[in-house]
């Protein structure tokens, strides 16, 4: 076996390996994959997406990519067939992606969730190479009869609009300042990088298709002070992206109501099962989310790591 650029690849050769992870994170996540494996295949094609690729005769076995912006490297999946999975392929990759991001130039950053990686002992990799992380947790339930839960008084909730996109985008980023989230993953760190996230789930269909039925604002007497991002990620699958509210709401059962509206929509538009992940120290949503029948499906890792002097710094 040997270790190639993902850049050196040919297209034949990665297009098994393509189809299986995309059949695999359907079965297990409930994760359309068609349009990421639609987009890693045309980068392979066009020699402009990197990575590395453990390649066996005329067949890619393993594979893993990342995606350079200008302020982070984001390093996609880390996937190996089948019948290669517990030989150490996937640590092997890791070691290789993590000192070609860091390689990269203007490269000050580095990130990686471990959801789509198809061994544990990946996390301990980035571990080891000093990045900063937390767990994190994707979590499903299969969808019943929701009941209603009526927003606090004094407030209300309505559908989410294109021009809402704004004022969503500042209370995403007010949810997070100072948290876990925000520390690991630039797209919290400022209205900004909100604002670019909020258009990429809304506009671009950045995490599965954007469910405008699912999708609401929560709305007081002084502004906007919750939203709830909703997707379809496969044909009987919908997906809460975001669910945030600005601090001065929290703890009034808004979280709640915007979670039981967008169940209860999901189930209308006659969906089987929702799904979410959270970080696993933010215990104020996980067991809201446990008592609206959401269990616990996938572990995995959040890591980030940043070019000295600079560090990621976790909140106490």
């Amino acid at each position: 076996m040997r270790t190639r650029p993902l850049r050196d690849v040919a297209p034949r050769e990665l297009a098994l390996l393509l189809g299986e992870e995309a059949a695999l994170w359907e079965a297990q996540l409930g994760w359309d994959f068609g349009e990421v494996r639609s987009a890693v295949a045309g980068g392979v094609e066009r020699g402009s997406l990197a990575g590395r690729a453990i390649v066996e005769g005329p067949r890619v076995v393993a594979y893993s990519y990342y995606m350079v912006d200008a302020s982070r490297v984001i390093v996609g999946s880390i996937f190996a067939a089948r019948e290669h999975r517990g030989r150490g392929l996937e640590d092997e990759l890791a070691d290789a992606v993590i000192a070609d991001a860091r390689a990269e130039r203007g490269s000050g950053r580095v990130e990686c969730q471990t959801l789509f990686c198809t061994a544990p002992s990946v996390d301990q990799r980035f571990e080891r190479a000093g990045f900063a992380r937390c767990g994190r947790h994707y979590m499903r339930c299969d969808l019943g009869p929701a009941p209603a839960a009526p927003a606090p008084p004094g407030a209300r909730l309505r559908p989410l609009r294109r021009d809402d996109l704004p004022m969503a985008a500042e209370i995403v980023f007010r949810s997070h300042v100072g948290s876990l989230d925000a520390a690991l993953n630039l797209t919290y760190s400022t209205p900004a990088t909100c604002r670019a996230f909020v258009e990429t789930l809304v506009v671009r269909a950045g995490c599965g298709r954007f469910d405008p039925e699912a999708s609401r604002l929560a709305e007081s007497p002084t502004g906007p002070v919750g939203v709830l991002i909703a997707s379809r990620l496969a044909r009987a699958n919908g997906h809460v992206c975001q669910v945030s509210v600005v601090p001065e709401g929290q703890g009034r059962g808004l979280g709640g109501a915007l979670m039981s509206n967008a169940l209860r929509a999901f189930r209308a538009q006659g969906l089987e099962s929702a799904t979410l992940s959270v970080t696993v120290a933010n215990e104020q949503a996980h067991r809201l989310y446990e008592r609206l029948g959401f269990r616990v499906h996938r572990e995995f890792g959040a890591h980030a790591w940043a070019r000295p002097p600079a560090r990621i710094e976790l909140p106490g």
